[in-house]
């Protein structure tokens, strides 16, 4: 029996191909980018206290909400189904002013959102729910 004869080689036995390992990082980041666009993610909001407040427009156009729902429309009270006619009315005298909504803080969301919906049929480009200065004490 002859004893054979062991060969220990210098260099290397395989080489790292580039190649493969960049067509999987592309493959991954394409993979990551679609992912993320179809997470969603929930906002926490907290509404900052309002320490300086700049006055905006004219302020022509002007509905009112109060807690029990009741609106008003510069002023004079305005029932549900009179509110749109009436502000179609003040968007063709003032085409280009801005509509605000005065809200009491205990006021439903649901009831400014309706006049903001409302304002948007009309044509109201713009809405604005001014916060009144309150100084800390």
């Amino acid at each position: 029996m002859a004893l054979r004869k062991i060969r220990y080689r210098k260099e290397a036995l395989a080489d790292v191909n580039m190649t493969n390992l960049i067509d999987i990082m592309i493959v991954l980041l394409i993979v990551f980018i679609l992912v993320s666009n179809f997470v969603q993610t929930g906002l926490n909001i907290r509404v900052p206290e309002v320490s300086y407040v700049e006055a905006m427009g004219k302020e022509q156009i002007v509905v009112g909400v109060d807690p029990n729902g009741r609106k008003t429309l510069n002023g004079q009270p305005v029932t549900d189904s009179d509110l749109p006619v009436k502000l179609a009315e003040l968007k063709n005298q003032f085409p280009d002013e801005a509509l605000f909504i005065n809200a009491d803080k205990l006021t439903s969301f649901g009831d400014v959102a309706e006049v903001i919906a409302i304002s948007a049929k009309v044509g109201f480009q713009s809405v604005n729910i001014p916060a009144i200065y309150k100084p800390r004490s």
